[in-house]
C-alpha cells in the first residue's frame, strides 16, 4: 500500500510541472486550445492541460532590431554602405503573432526597402548632412506600415552611412583644402587688420602732430600779436605824452609872448622897470629858443 502511495506521489510530482506554466514580467501568454487562440494571460502562474492547451510567449518590452548593412545608390549614382537600428515594441501580441509570420524579420526587410527609397531620392551631400531628416522619414514610414502588425516603431537610427573609399579620400582632400583656405583667409585678414591698425595709428599720430603744430603756431602768433599790441600801446602812450607836452609848451609860449610884448612896450617908453629874476630867466629862455 505504501508503495502505491509513493508511486502516486512521484507521478503527481512529475505531472504538476506539465500542468503549470509561468509568464514573466514584461511578457504575455497567448493560450491556445487545440491550436486555436482562446485568451491572453498576463505575468504569473496558470494551469494548462498538456497535449490539449498550449501557450505562446510574447515579449512586449521595447526591443532593438538591427538592420544589416546594405549597398544603396544615391540620386547622383554614388554607392553607399548603410546600416542602422530600429527600436520597436509589440503593442498587440495577437496581431504580431497571428497576422504575420516572424514580425521582426518583416520589420527589418521593410526598413531596408524604405532606406533604399529614401536615400535614392537624395544626393551624396544631402545624405551626409541630413541624418536626422532620414531618420524622421524612416520612422514615419515604418510606423505607418507596421501598425497593422501590432508593432510600434519608437525610433530609427542610421549607424553607418559611408561612401566608397575613393570618394572619402576626395572628401578628405577637399576638407583639408577648405581648412587651408580658411587658414590663409584668416591670416590675410589678420595682416589686413594689422595694416589698417598701423595706418590708423600713423594717421592719428600725424593728426595729433598737426594739431600740436597748429596750436603752437596759434600760441606763437597770439604772443607776437600781444607783443605788437603792447609796443603799439606804448608808442601811442609816448606820443600822447609828447603831444600833451607840446600843447603845454605852446600854451606857455603864448603866455610868454604876451609878456614880451609888454616888456617891449615898456622899453619903448624909456621907463625903467625892475624885473623879477624869474621873469628874466623866462625871457632868456625865449630869446635863447628864438636864436
Amino acid at each position: 500500500m505504501s508503495g502505491i502511495v509513493i508511486f502516486l506521489l512521484v507521478l503527481v510530482a512529475i505531472s504538476i510541472p506539465m500542468f503549470i506554466r509561468k509568464i514573466n514580467q514584461g511578457e504575455v501568454g497567448l493560450r491556445e486550445f487545440l491550436g486555436r487562440y482562446t485568451d491572453t494571460v498576463g505575468p504569473g502562474i496558470f494551469f494548462l492541460i498538456p497535449g490539449v492547451q498550449a501557450v505562446r510567449r510574447v515579449d512586449i518590452r521595447e526591443q532593438v532590431v538591427a538592420v544589416p548593412e546594405q549597398q544603396i545608390i544615391t540620386k547622383d549614382n554614388v554607392g553607399m554602405a548603410v546600416d542602422g537600428v530600429i527600436y520597436v515594441q509589440i503593442i498587440d501580441p495577437y496581431q504580431a503573432t497571428y497576422d504575420i509570420n516572424n514580425v521582426f524579420m518583416a520589420v527589418v526587410n521593410l526598413a531596408q526597402t524604405n532606406l533604399r527609397s529614401v536615400l535614392g531620392t537624395m544626393s551624396l551631400d544631402e545624405t551626409l548632412s541630413n541624418r536626422e531628416v532620414i531618420n524622421a522619414k524612416l520612422l514615419e514610414s515604418l510606423d505607418r506600415e507596421t501598425g497593422k502588425w501590432g508593432i510600434k516603431v519608437l525610433r530609427v537610427e542610421i549607424k553607418r552611412l559611408d561612401p566608397p573609399d575613393d570618394i572619402q579620400n576626395a572628401m578628405s582632400k577637399q576638407m583639408k583644402a577648405e581648412r587651408e583656405k580658411r587658414a590663409v583667409i584668416l591670416e590675410s585678414e589678420a595682416y589686413k587688420q594689422s595694416l589698417i591698425t598701423k595706418s590708423e595709428g600713423d594717421k592719428q599720430s600725424k593728426i595729433l602732430q598737426a594739431e600740436g603744430d597748429r596750436e603752437s603756431q596759434i600760441l606763437k602768433a597770439q604772443g607776437e600779436a600781444n607783443a605788437m599790441v603792447a609796443v603799439a600801446e606804448a608808442k601811442a602812450k609816448s606820443l600822447e605824452l609828447e603831444a600833451n607836452a607840446a600843447v603845454e609848451f605852446f600854451k606857455w609860449a603864448a603866455v610868454t609872448k604876451e609878456q614880451l610884448k609888454v616888456i617891449e612896450w615898456a622899453l619903448g617908453q624909456n621907463t625903467k622897470y625892475i624885473l623879477d629874476s624869474d621873469i628874466l630867466a623866462g625871457v632868456s629862455k625865449i630869446f635863447g629858443a628864438a636864436k
